[in-house]
């Protein structure tokens, strides 16, 4: 089996998710702590509680462009489908705050009086001072409700994609100007402001970085489609291969970025889960599920082509596993991906543990690899499949509705609950169900791994 070489750094910089959330909070408080080195009064606890919020909201911001940044080597950022996730969440939140930010500063002007009020808020709008900070309040928050209904607006992702980099650029730029010109602390103190334009430049470095030196490194080093083909009504099987001399590794459970554009500087780029196991390199395998324009799209590839991969990514992986006495595989619909790479890493592990796979479609005709599925049932030591359909079908030993608790049930051994490990992939709404399910079946929260389908 090849050497995972990103193994020792992935166990030096990957961080549990229970400390991640730690680092994350002291990050958000490094300019606010900034401020106590200037002795400011700030003449009540109303100003004082004001200056908080807008030094963390700021920072919060500022630490958008790594969380969204895919660096697997930067410690608190590491973990990519974490900060995928708190991306999103903090995104709102800071919208949601920067909408506030103009009414907080106004609000003790018209608690003395309306006339007071009134003459603020036209000075502000009016004030020249405070222009770029007014462009910057109404661009981030037409961006911020652009990414919260972008599938409703059905903007394809290349175009939400490069919008949504241009305008938090922009945003970086305008936000930086209009904190260091009319903020307090760099008003009472102008080297304080080179916090800001630090964090500023650092932000556009990180656009840089991945724009053009990451996407060169991916130009010299090309993979190349070996294959696709059908697996299911709805979902194709794709083969890629590293033709280039640079070393490529995985772990069972991760994913990649795939860019089958042609250029290495397209934004044209997915997220897709690894679907087969290590010791498949230098290939590798997907499985693709017809969810949008670019999915349907497939059959268009021409064999042979090269494909630009960034990766891999994610924390999901076997290591996890290591002391657990059995494990269970829970994939729906194109969740299947990771569950498939796991299993089969197991499978050329030889693994001798209980291994139970539970997947989960709208029909049977989505099923995927039933066959090669099959055949680990006779073939490892012990493993058994699970199928569950929405829709009836005359299979023989297919469950109809969902992933229940009752069906997960049967896929653990009840007095192995506390060292049974659970690994699921699907809609996020499947997952909620399924780790509450989970819970209430004794599983420890440390032995519950997934991954969500969509970023």
């Amino acid at each position: 089996m090849p050497v995972n070489l990103n193994r020792p750094l992935r166990r030096l910089f990957q961080i549990r998710k229970s400390k991640l959330v730690f680092a994350y909070l002291a990050i958000l408080l490094i300019p606010y702590v900034a401020t106590f080195s200037l002795n400011i009064d700030y003449k009540g606890l109303y100003s004082a509680t004001l200056v908080f919020l807008n030094t963390v909201a700021m920072m919060a911001f500022f630490v958008q462009f790594p969380l969204a940044g895919r660096f697997k080597h930067l410690p608190v950022f590491s973990n990519i489908d974490w900060s995928m996730s708190k991306h999103k969440t903090a995104g709102k939140w800071i919208g949601f705050f920067f909408l506030l930010h103009p009414v907080l500063i106004l609000a003790p002007r018209f608690l003395v009086s309306f006339d007071d009020g009134m003459t603020s808020l036209v000075e502000a709008i009016t004030s020249p001072q405070l222009l770029t900070g007014l462009i910057a309040w109404v661009v981030m928050i037409l961006w911020i409700l652009l990414a919260i209904f972008k599938d409703r607006l059905r903007i394809s992702y290349e175009t939400w994609h490069l919008t949504h980099l241009l305008g938090f650029v922009v945003i970086c730029v305008l936000a930086s100007l209009h904190v260091t010109s009319v903020g307090r602390h760099g008003q009472f103190d102008e080297h304080f402001n080179m916090l800001w334009w630090g964090l500023c430049a650092m932000s556009m470095g990180l656009v840089l970085f991945n724009q053009l030196v990451k996407k060169n490194n991916l130009k010299k080093s090309p993979f190349t489609l070996v294959s696709i083909t059908r697996g299911s009504s709805r979902d194709w099987l794709v083969r890629l291969r590293n033709d280039s001399p640079k070393d490529f590794s995985f772990e069972a459970g991760q994913f990649i970025w795939i860019n089958t554009s042609g250029s290495a500087h397209s934004m044209n780029e997915h997220p897709f889960s690894i679907a087969s196991s290590s010791n498949e390199l230098p290939e590798i395998r997907l499985v693709i599920r017809e969810q949008g324009d670019y999915t349907s799209q497939l059959d268009r590839l021409t064999i042979g082509q090269k494909v630009y991969v960034d990766g891999p990514y994610g924390s999901m992986s076997l290591r996890d596993s290591e002391s657990a006495r059995g494990i269970t595989l829970i994939a729906g619909g194109a969740g299947i991906g990771p569950m498939l790479s796991l299993l089969r890493e197991l499978a050329a592990n030889h693994d001798p543990r209980p291994v139970r796979l539970l997947y989960g479609n709208k029909d049977y005709e989505q099923m995927v690899l039933q066959d090669e599925i099959q055949l680990l049932q006779h073939t490892m030591p012990d493993f058994t499949q699970q199928l569950v359909c929405d829709n009836p079908t005359n299979i023989p030993g297919v469950r109809q509705g969902v992933i229940g608790k009752d069906v997960i049930a049967e896929a653990i051994d009840p007095e192995l609950a506390n060292d049974w490990a659970v690994y699921l992939c699907g809609p996020p709404a499947m997952i909620a169900a399924v780790t509450a399910n989970l819970r209430s079946l004794g599983i420890p929260e440390a032995n519950i791994h997934y991954e969500y389908l969509s970023f």
